[in-house]
Order: C-alpha cells, then structure tokens, then sequence
C-alpha cells in the first residue's frame, strides 16, 4: 500500500492542506498524518489537528516527522511557493531519509526547489511512486495503538511457539522472524538532541 504524509503552512494553506489529504485517501493513498487536518486546538502558533491524539507540540511533530519517514513520499503543499519553518525542517527531514517529495508548486527558496520534485498533479506523483516503490516500516509514533497491538500479538505467537512446541525441534527461525518483527513495530527515529 502507498503511504504519504503532507506537509505546508497550516497557517496559510490549511484549505489545500484539507483537499490534498482528501484526494490522495480518494486515489487510496494512506495519508499517515495529518490524517484529519481539522484544527482543534492551538498553543501559541502551534495548531493541533483532529488526528493529533496528544497536545505536545514535541510528540506531535515527532509523530509527523516519523510518519514523513515512514511514507511512500512527503506531499508539499506550496500553492503560492510559500514554504514556512516547519515545513521546511519537515522537506529537510524527508531529504535525510531518502523519501520522495513532490509538489505541484516550486517553492520560492532556491535551496528547497532541490529537493521537490514538481508535479501536474497527485495523480503524476503517484505514477512515480509506483514505478520506484520505496521500502519501509512504520515505527510506534505514527499509530501507537495499532502498534502495541501488533507487538503484543507478536509476542503472544512467541509465547505459544516457545511453549507447545510438541516436537524436539524448535523452529526457532520462526521465533527470531517474529522477534524482529516486534523490533521493527517498536522502532523510533534515530535522531540526537
């Protein structure tokens, strides 16, 4: 499955932010955040959406900035080429970790415009998309939930591996399979303070 996140000026482009998630979850993209870009709440100039499960702005743009490492590639959302701080650190990351961007619209800063690749539309981007199809995991930021869930019914298949075993042979590649399994839900972006 295809995998995006989306990035821009909740400021000024909150409406097209809106619209780019509604289309790629219509082309059955999986928009891994915002997943609902409604504003609910604000601190300082920091605007929470309806997805944001917590109000820290910290574990919110760590959230985001895992499900960007996580997607298929990073949406930019720069209509009128205005890209603002944090998109911009978002761009960055996505550059970092080898995730697509694309964008309808070039940004207006020349250092930026490096990294974006300009579309006609979500349908181009995808069509890309598809023909280099990226390898990727998702960590416990981008659904903790989901997450633990699946850890804990990984473990669960351990457990029951290790224990009714009614053979002298274990199959104990099955066991390590599982185990990186679990390490791979569990992984959190490398990142240093």
């Amino acid at each position: 499955m295809i995998t995006a996140a989306v990035s821009g000026s909740f400021h000024r482009h909150m409406d097209a932010i809106g619209a780019a998630v509604q289309e790629l979850m219509a082309l059955s993209v999986r928009v891994l955040s915002p997943a609902d870009p409604r504003i609910v709440a604000q601190q300082g100039e920091f605007l929470f959406v309806a997805s944001d499960r917590v109000r820290s702005v910290r574990l919110v743009q760590d959230r985001h900035l895992e499900s960007i490492r996580a997607a298929s590639f990073l949406w930019l959302v720069c209509p009128d080429g205005y890209v603002g701080q944090s998109a911009s650190m978002e761009l960055g990351y996505a550059a970092a970790f080898g995730v697509p961007v694309f964008a309808t619209q070039v940004p207006t800063d020349l250092t930026l415009r490096q990294y974006v690749k300009t579309v006609a539309s979500l349908t181009a981007a995808l069509t890309i998309v598809r023909a280099r199809p990226r390898v990727t995991s998702e960590g416990i930021l981008i659904d903790p939930h989901a997450s633990l869930q699946r850890v804990h019914d990984s473990l669960d298949h351990i457990e029951k591996m290790l224990t009714t075993s009614r053979c002298s042979f274990l199959p104990i590649h099955r066991v390590y399979r599982e185990l990186a399994t679990v390490q791979m839900k569990l992984a959190l972006p490398a990142y240093t303070h």
